[in-house]
């Protein structure tokens, strides 16, 4: 029902006529603008930062798709994935370098599960199992998962409190976590420094992912799928 009505809204809001007969897809030589206008580290995309983009020969689109996401970033990765594996196959991503090329290549790429609303500790637990399972399952590739675990910080009983209240939304949804004292924060982590520590809630499933592995696992299962992955397309 949610999907016959997002096909619906989809095809009101752009009958997509995608491009003109016999035009390709292909990769723009122009330089990618900055990610932000902001002065902060990361600045500079992908293609910026002097990794070469891919070249060679392209495909045409369609003529038409009942969905188009624009932008081959972790958001529009998993969109295509989603979507195509709900049935959704006749969808294409347009990408106008390569995958990751803009912001999401230099993030941290952590998973915590744990947050105050119920809706995104849902997406959180869904995504950590996308990513740390079923994506390699169907693609035979690797992710970067590593589950080292999350620790939140309390320095005062009123954070250790707010922490606790998490603990007890996520057991709802079978989410492992300890609330530790600082000594037995210590033992965990024996090299911090735990001497201004409250105490700290422990989620020894939460973990890291590559960012751009994960987009690339992502792209190749959407593709596997019949979903047309536009920066696939040299």
């Amino acid at each position: 029902m949610a999907m016959a009505h997002l096909r619906r809204a989809f095809q009101a809001a752009a009958a997509l006529q995608l491009t003109r007969p016999g035009r390709r897809l292909r990769f723009l030589s122009s330089s990618a603008g900055q990610t932000t206008e902001k002065n902060v580290p990361y600045q500079k995309t992908l293609k910026e930062d002097g990794h070469p983009l891919p070249q060679g020969p392209t495909k045409p689109l369609p003529a038409s798709a009942d969905v188009v996401v624009v932008g081959g970033g972790s958001l529009g990765c998993q969109t295509v994935y989603h979507l195509a594996k709900m049935g959704v196959t006749n969808v294409v991503l347009l990408e106008r370098d390569r995958l990751t090329s803009g912001t999401t290549w230099h993030t941290a790429g952590l998973l915590w599960q744990l947050r105050p609303s119920d809706v995104e500790v849902e997406l959180l637990t869904h995504t950590r199992n996308v990513v740390s399972r079923e994506l390699e399952e169907e693609t035979g590739l690797h992710t970067g998962w590593i589950q080292n675990g999350g620790l939140f910080i309390a320095s005062n009983k009123q954070r250790l409190d707010e922490y606790r209240r998490l603990m007890s939304l996520g057991k709802v949804f079978g989410i492992e976590s300890y609330v530790l004292s600082p000594g037995e924060t210590k033992d965990l982590y024996p090299l911090m420094n735990v001497d201004d520590l409250f105490g700290t809630l422990y989620v020894p499933e939460d973990g890291t992912m590559d960012p751009a592995g994960t987009c690339t696992c992502l792209a190749r299962a959407a593709s596997s799928r019949g979903a047309l992955v536009g920066s696939w397309i040299y």
